[in-house]
């Protein structure tokens, strides 16, 4: 945690926003995180729950849950990701749209 906090103090003179966007991005890869757990969590356990109802194999839930939330940490973590680029290069003036290039 030291190093992240030294980094900042280096380069807050050259970028004003770095602080911002790497908290932004650390919330980005804790979003995804979640949106995996999640994502696994409530298809695992539907798929229990129906398999009263129709039975399978247990690792075709496995499979099918992690394949679901793999693909809605990738959704959540790509736009996040994203929207902090975006607000980055924002607080760097030469890539404004406003300034002159």
């Amino acid at each position: 945690m030291n190093d992240i906090r030294r980094l900042k103090e280096q380069q807050k003179d050259k970028h004003p926003g770095f602080g911002s966007y790497l908290e932004c991005m650390t919330r980005a890869l804790f979003s995804g995180l979640a949106g995996f757990t999640l994502g696994f969590s409530s298809v695992y356990f539907t798929q229990k729950f129906l398999q009263k109802r129709f039975p399978h194999q247990l690792q075709t839930n496995i499979l099918i849950s992690t394949l679901v939330g793999s693909f809605a940490a990738y959704k959540v973590t790509s736009e996040r990701t994203k929207s902090c680029q975006a607000a980055w290069l924002a607080v760097e003036e030469k890539h404004t749209a406003l300034s002159d290039h």
